[in-house]
């Protein structure tokens, strides 16, 4: 589960009026309503740069739901970054990975690829990777990987192929792409690198070669750095979950327990995104009691945000609720801090303000509600 920031004040008014009520909120309920209700606001947004982003936060909900001729739809009114990254979100959530369809899609997205004119065109082009990758293409997904042309965004496309092969059992193909990566200190691609190491770790154990597994997993951990920031979060949880998968549970919980002190430092509003992430690796860990301790830390921190961040990064913790399953009643949580957002955003009575995290949260509720 992914969650996806008006109009006149009385036309806002109106067209929310018309949707049935969440109990708790005034701002929509019916969940085709909902997105009925989101869709119209973005395309109502007076900014043209908002419109776009809150469009493309539409076709991407649609995308991620399956629904190919509402996504096609959608990203046509896009300029062509953003309709490439919407037809590869698509082809990322067809039934069939392997479909015909993804590789039409994986098409489409190459002509709008080669119009797009910005920082996009490296995303479009690691997506690219990612998605012949998934259908099995996998010597065009590792020459495209190479070819994308940013370092970050490289480094993410080749770690994406590694688990891809991973996943389909090509496991020398991926150990070796994974040493490929550039373990690039001032760009931050040993993260990457390490993550790479990890998943292919994880694989080698799951298929019953577990002395080349602490190989691998000992390469990855080596990457981490002694003095780390708040951005090596991530790197840190990987390798600790690769660890735990691997039968080393010490090691993970050193590792998860180094992360989590480096989402407790952190003292900018995304302190819940992180401290939310955190929680998702204790779970992947088996820790229930940990995982519930950091999401009731990101609550309460998320109560001490200005309204407009607070409204963000609930977003991000109820997304974290919801992948925390029914032991913590996690659907139900997530779902109470989204309304909460909506009822936020219907006090506070300015509808372009409020735009933004009105429409996603009518996204993230309509989510929640499994359509």
């Amino acid at each position: 589960m992914r969650f996806v920031r008006p109009l006149s004040s009385l036309f806002a008014a109106l067209l929310l009026s018309a949707v049935p009520p969440v109990a708790g909120t005034n701002a929509g309920a019916s969940t085709s309503a909902g997105i009925d209700t989101a869709r119209a606001l973005a395309h109502a947004a007076p900014d043209a740069t908002l419109r776009e982003e809150l469009l493309h936060d539409v076709a991407t909900f649609l995308a991620r739901r399956g629904d190919s001729a509402g996504a096609r739809s959608a990203a046509a009114q896009l300029p062509p970054g953003r309709q490439a990254l919407v037809l590869l979100e698509l082809a990322a959530h067809l039934p069939d990975p392997r479909s015909k369809e993804a590789e039409q899609l994986a098409l489409d997205a190459q002509t709008a690829k080669a119009l797009t004119t910005d920082w996009r065109k490296a995303r479009v082009a690691r997506l690219l990777a990612v998605t012949y990758a998934r259908i099995g293409k996998f010597d065009a997904a590792i020459a495209l990987a190479h070819t994308v042309p940013d370092t970050e965004e490289k480094a993410s496309a080749l770690q994406a192929v590694v688990a891809e092969l991973n996943r389909a059992g090509e496991i020398a193909k991926a150990r070796e792409l994974a040493g490929t990566i550039e373990e690039n200190r001032r760009y931050g691609t040993y993260r990457q690198k390490a993550a790479a190491l990890a998943d292919t770790a994880r694989t080698l154990h799951a298929r019953g070669n577990p002395e080349d597994a602490a190989t691998l997993l000992a390469q990855a951990e080596l990457l981490l750095p002694k003095k780390p920031g708040w951005s090596d979060g991530a790197a840190y949880r990987d390798v600790a979950v690769a660890a735990y998968r691997c039968g080393q549970k010490d090691k993970a919980v050193d590792l998860l327990t180094r992360a989590e002190s480096l989402a407790q430092q952190i003292a900018g509003p995304w302190k819940v995104t992180e401290l939310t992430r955190v929680a998702t690796a204790w779970r992947d860990c088996a820790d229930v009691a940990h995982a519930a301790a950091r999401l009731a830390d990101a609550t309460v921190f998320l109560k001490t945000l200005p309204p407009l961040e607070r409204a963000e990064e609930a977003l991000a913790l109820a997304e974290g609720w919801a992948l925390a399953g029914e032991s913590f009643e996690g659907k139900a949580q997530a779902r109470t801090l989204v309304t909460a957002v909506l009822a936020e955003a219907d006090r506070e009575g300015n509808p372009d303000t409020w735009r933004k995290p009105r429409v996603r949260a009518l996204l993230a509720l309509a989510e929640l509600s499994g359509n």
